[in-house]
């Protein structure tokens, strides 16, 4: 005799949690750190000069002066363009009213996630190769400059002088604390340490090969680490977050959307910035937004939008893995 069981009932209620899990990374390092400024153009510069070598020949006594050094003559100017930024949203009429589990308001909902879509969007071009490029009215928007080609990945951008391109760099792949200590050494070369701490934000692999420096030296196997946790604490802390050297400090930050294609969900795991916050800027000409269109019979509709770009205080300051 057939009776009813879960598997053949139809009335059965579906049981779906109020909880709407978004599993994506967030972190925006970059955004975060680099200092903010205004923006009244499209095009916007920086003022970068450079201190004379140092000379120490000696004047004879007596001597009268008859020659003038330019103190202007280094000084040149690094421009970038800013880009626009946009996310839209649309929730029909009927789906708004529904009782949607783990969201209130679809809406609203939509509004959120525009915002925190926008933030990596601005993340990961920021810390792109990607060059700038001037709207030309035919399909080729604005576009910043992102960190990477700044700094050269790709070819030096022949509008930044010699004097202020980037020389601290690695791109052998694999990193190792001598390698490592080789960058922050021609940082410190060409720079001094003018900013103070450095921050590094490094894709996941770049990120343990340096939490790999803690390994007994020659060893091969997570076992042979040199620690010196309590042992009363019963855990071991093998990830390094701050690497104080002979040529500075380096916060560590892990990063997904380092050295991205746009639209690309690939992760350049090798890449790393090395950055003094000090010489980065976000300028910005429109705020983050979201705004509301009218609603044309068939729902609610709107977007998320930003104006901005990147400015790089010197290309020389910051250095690069890749």
């Amino acid at each position: 005799m057939a009776k009813a069981a879960s598997y053949n009932t139809a009335g059965n209620r579906e049981d779906l949690t109020d909880v709407l899990t978004i599993l994506e990374p967030e972190s925006t390092p970059f955004v975060s750190m680099a200092k903010k400024a205004a923006a009244s153009g499209t095009f916007f510069e920086v003022q970068v000069d450079d201190l004379a070598v140092a000379s120490f020949d000696g004047v004879n006594e007596g001597e009268d002066v008859t020659s003038f050094d330019n103190k202007a003559a280094n000084r040149a100017r690094i421009g970038n363009y800013v880009q626009k930024f946009r996310r839209t949203y649309a929730v029909s009429d009927i789906q708004e009213i529904v009782d949607t589990a783990g969201v209130a308001s679809e809406f609203a909902n939509a509004e959120s996630k525009a915002v925190r879509e926008i933030k990596r969007d601005m993340e990961a071009a920021f810390c792109s190769s990607q060059d700038r490029q001037a709207d030309s009215g035919a399909g080729s928007p604005y576009k910043t400059r992102g960190m990477f080609k700044f700094l050269g990945v790709g070819g030096q951008p022949s509008d930044i002088p010699a004097a202020f391109q980037n020389v601290a760099n690695d791109t052998t792949g694999t990193q190792t604390e001598t390698t490592f200590n080789s960058v922050l050494q021609e940082l410190y070369e060409a720079n001094g340490m003018p900013g103070g701490q450095l921050t590094l934000i490094a894709g996941p692999t770049l990120k343990k090969e340096i939490s790999d420096f803690a390994r007994q030296e020659g060893s091969t196997t997570a076992l042979s680490f040199q620690v010196t946790q309590p042992a009363e604490s019963k855990k071991i802390t093998l990830s390094v977050n701050f690497y104080e050297g002979d040529f500075g400090n380096v916060a560590i930050v892990p990063s997904t959307l380092l050295n991205r294609t746009s639209g690309s969900s690939t992760i350049d795991k090798d890449a790393g910035l090395l950055i003094d916050p000090e010489y980065v800027a976000i300028h910005t000409l429109k705020a983050e937004s979201n705004s509301e269109l009218e609603n044309q019979g068939g729902g609610r509709r709107g977007f998320c939008d930003v104006i901005a770009g990147l400015a790089v205080h010197s290309p020389k300051a910051h250095g690069y893995f890749n």
